[in-house]
């Protein structure tokens, strides 16, 4: 009995022994998991964009001050409902957000200041905050667009735009990080050209049409003419509220007005020639 309970003693050691070397080991290893990860201003351009992973602690060394940054992002189970939790320096800021777990952050520092993207590319959701040193958050607000690549420069953010031609369309733009971090196109006025992709598909007119026809898509003056069915044409681009501008195969570009009439579920598209007529064409198989 003597020998048994000596054997029990020895056996309960080492386990306890092992339970604390795990706890010790499992310790390090959660304490490694959590520590910091280091930004400093002084490795980057005067100017930046930095692409940084939600879900993780930073220390940010800006000159001779140095504060904590986070910005925790999950989904609470219902829906497409989620919360951010942001830290920055005095800022300790929870809010409510869309799909907040398929979103990722970029840092910006512009015009001397600090701005926050929470950016998710599935949907093109953007929320945009301007970061101040003290404990409130100047501006925050969204928008709806697509960075179609990283973006690098905070006056060059490569931003894909939806655009109204013959339905949905998109255009491929620049912009700029405006007041309380609002991305702002670099060209505010003028066309916007659809990309690539969707000027590969060709059209076709069922029904002679009276339009503004250009001699290209550089001139600036255009003349009525009577377009005749059959003719091929493809997307190009739009301007203003209702100009929708397509281009002959020959180069000439032609111009109709396109309206959208909001109904429900969805908006009805509305296309009329010069003549007030509506504007007939279909698809062209390729």
């Amino acid at each position: 009995m003597k020998r048994n309970w000596k054997k029990c003693s020895v056996h309960s050691i080492k386990v306890i022994s092992l339970c604390m070397l795990s706890l010790f080991l499992f310790g390090s290893f959660g304490c490694a998991q959590d520590k910091p990860i280091v930004f400093d201003y002084a490795s980057q351009p005067e100017e930046f964009v930095v692409k940084l992973k939600p879900n993780q602690k930073y220390t940010i060394i800006r000159g001779k001050e140095q504060f904590p940054f986070s910005l925790t992002l999950k989904n609470d189970g219902f829906l497409d409902n989620g919360t951010s939790h942001l830290i920055w320096n005095k800022i300790d800021r929870k809010a409510r957000m869309l799909r907040a777990k398929e979103r990722v952050p970029y840092l910006i520092h512009a015009d001397g200041k600090d701005f926050l993207y929470i950016y998710g590319d599935k949907y093109g959701d953007l929320n945009f905050i301007e970061l101040s040193d003290t404990n409130s958050v100047r501006g925050s607000d969204n928008a709806m667009l697509h960075f179609y690549e990283e973006p690098k420069d905070p006056k060059s953010l490569p931003v894909r735009i939806g655009i109204p031609v013959l339905g949905h369309a998109a255009a491929e733009l620049r912009y700029h990080v405006g007041k309380l971090g609002r991305p702002v196109p670099n060209e505010p006025e003028g066309y916007r050209y659809c990309t690539e992709a969707d000027r590969k598909q060709k059209f076709v007119t069922t029904k002679e049409c009276r339009v503004l026809v250009f001699a290209s898509k550089d001139a600036t003056e255009g003349k009525e003419e009577n377009l005749p069915a059959g003719s091929v044409f493809t997307k190009l681009r739009c301007s203003g509220r209702e100009n929708t501008d397509l281009q002959l195969e020959d180069g000439r570009v032609f111009r109709v007005t396109e309206r959208y009439l909001f109904s429900e579920p969805d908006p009805v598209m509305d296309v009329t020639d010069l003549a007030g007529k509506r504007f007939e064409y279909k698809r062209l198989d390729k």
